[in-house]
């Protein structure tokens, strides 16, 4: 809903559940009806190995290799490939897709790209776009996105933008969203996916927004500065990090980056440590990245992909399925963060987050699963520590962490191919975010490189979204912010947007009244304070964003080096204690 008028009609919405239970795993026991409970936090990893099932096509996991296709685009006809190489070495690349032309909030991303892109240009990211309607009509569509950015004498964007009418490429990269359908041929049209593809034509960063939330690229560019940082020096950065913020040397570099403000640990494990970001020349060889080929599962990360119901625990009762730990909890949405292993500094920077939104999740009726391909014993005593940092008595985290030891969920999820996994080695590249909601059905995702600590807000952000979008007629444009200005969806008939309050609809050379501002109802934890109503065209203007400083003399002798051979000097886990 939202993006276009062309949704198909919802399944009535079953009755109002009561409040959820406190989300933390009480004591075992039987279930009515004989199937076992989920006995407690902490569980015995499942050891059953997971059945064989066919090989699919491409996956957007890290890693992955891009594939060559056909571009029709505003900016002539190409090869996907042959656009990647346009950029110099070091140079990056980002994809990302719009459900169809003269749609809300595709207007609004698509304008704010355009209004940011001395912002990407400034950390070499090349931008291209993808919608499903043909060149044409992109090139008309964008005069109305260069009016509502007030350059109404530019002739096209600064980037080329895709035509997909067949939805082929969409199809092919599992962009699809299955909510929104277009009236006229009644086939699904593209989700928010967005890719940020490397040199080397790998994935590196991926989002995927259903067609009501419009991206934050504020958010995006703070992951690229993340990884500009990351692949040019041994450190990773924190949940919530910002340019300039503190980052976390990797546990083998000692005090190359001078002496850290460490954090002591019950475990007395010594991974909790911060310095001040070092500064680096941008841009930067990209360090060293496993080969990761297509899963073998048949799960595939995509909006309206019903979730896998694995075994995620085994207990004297017997085993546990996904599905009825998700029915148990209640949520009207699931959180699931999955985290590579235990005592890593970013996990753990993110666990703390955790525990620190939880309140907040329960306020949006949120339930919380973290996931770790570590053994139970780790674990343990891991999350002492993380609890231990927060200041806490409690002894349990308050949400349940599943133990994935073999990997077997990992590879099921897609962030491991069956070939790579070793329990030893942890190549899994499992940081990602999952929201599931009652059906089981994956509503949005997040994928993350190893050192590079999700922004929980941003997470809070995207929650909000969807619940207005389902309980209201609205969907939120790009970089929205909490009691921020809303677009009407297209559907709503002229007597019923009048029931809105502030209707405002902006005008576009189009002639066509899809761009109907209206203000944001108000959700119990929305914060007091409303922002004044302002024309929607000051919305869409592009905030400044800071640029990762120059390097100074003094500095010279702590820039980025090339990425050494060894690629374990670039781990930022620790299970040895060191």
């Amino acid at each position: 809903m939202g993006c276009c008028s062309s949704k198909a009609k919802p399944k009535k919405e079953p009755p109002k559940e009561p409040e959820p239970e406190k989300l933390k795993s009480p004591p075992s026991e039987k279930e009515p009806g004989g199937s076992p409970r989920p006995s407690g936090l902490f569980e015995l990893e499942d050891t059953t190995p997971p059945p064989a099932t066919p090989s699919v096509d491409f996956r957007i996991g890290l890693g992955a290799s891009f594939p060559n296709f056909e571009c029709r685009t505003t900016h002539g006809t190409f090869m996907f490939h042959d656009f990647l190489e346009k950029q110099h070495p070091q140079g990056w690349t980002m994809l990302f897709s719009h459900p169809k032309d003269f749609t809300p909030v595709c207007t609004t991303e698509i304008g704010t790209c355009q209004s940011m892109l001395r912002d990407f240009k400034r950390r070499d990211v090349q931008l291209i776009g993808l919608s499903c309607d043909s060149v044409d009509q992109h090139k008309a569509w964008t005069k109305d996105v260069l009016h509502v950015q007030d350059h109404p004498s530019q002739e096209d964007l600064d980037f080329p933008l895709i035509a997909d009418e067949t939805r082929e490429i969409a199809q092919m990269l599992g962009m699809l969203d299955p909510l929104e359908i277009c009236e006229i041929d009644k086939i699904s049209m593209p989700a928010r996916a967005l890719f940020l593809i490397g040199p080397e034509k790998r994935n590196y960063l991926t989002i995927l927004y259903p067609a009501t939330t419009g991206r934050n690229f504020h958010e995006v560019l703070r992951a690229i500065d993340s990884l500009h940082l990351t692949n040019a020096l041994e450190v990773g950065t924190p949940a919530d990090w910002h340019p300039n913020g503190k980052v976390m040397p990797a546990v083998n570099v000692g005090d190359k980056f001078g002496a850290p403000e460490e954090q002591m640990v019950q475990s007395g494990r010594r991974y909790m440590r911060y310095v001040p970001q070092p500064v680096v020349h941008t841009p930067q060889r990209l360090r060293p990245y496993e080969d990761v080929r297509p899963s073998e599962r048949d799960f595939k990360i995509k909006l309206g992909a019903k979730f896998p119901d694995f075994d995620w625990s085994a207990t004297k009762q017997g085993i546990n399925r996904f599905h009825q730990l998700l029915e148990r909890l209640k949520g009207d949405l699931t959180l699931m963060i999955c985290w590579p292993r235990n005592f890593d500094p970013i996990a753990t920077s993110e666990l703390l987050k955790c525990l620190k939104h939880l309140p907040e999740l329960r306020q949006r009726r949120v339930s919380l699963i973290g996931m770790t391909c570590d053994p139970v014993e780790n674990l343990q005593q891991w999350v002492k520590d993380a609890i231990e940092l927060t200041g806490s008595s409690d002894e349990e985290t308050g949400f349940t962490i599943i133990a994935d030891r073999n990997q077997h969920i990992a590879v099921e999820l897609g962030f491991l191919p069956e070939a790579n996994r070793d329990a030893d080695k942890h190549l899994s590249l499992a940081r990602g975010l999952f929201v599931i909601g009652k059906d089981k059905t994956l509503r949005l995702s997040m994928q993350y490189p190893m050192t590079t600590g999700m922004n929980f807000l941003e997470v809070l952000r995207v929650l909000d979204s969807l619940i207005l979008t389902k309980e209201h007629h609205v969907a939120t444009p790009a970089n929205w912010q909490q009691n921020e200005r809303l677009i009407l969806d297209p559907k709503v008939s002229r007597t019923d947007a009048n029931k809105f309050t502030n209707l405002h609809t902006q005008a576009v050379p189009s002639k066509k009244e899809y761009l109907r501002w209206v203000d944001c109802p108000r959700l119990p934890w929305f914060k007091e304070e409303v922002p004044t109503f302002t024309a929607p065209e000051a919305l869409l203007d592009g905030q400044e964003w800071e640029p990762l400083p120059p390097v100074s003399k003094a500095q010279n002798e702590i820039r980025g080096r090339d990425p050494p051979e060894d690629k374990s000097v670039w781990c930022m886990m620790c299970s040895c204690g060191n």
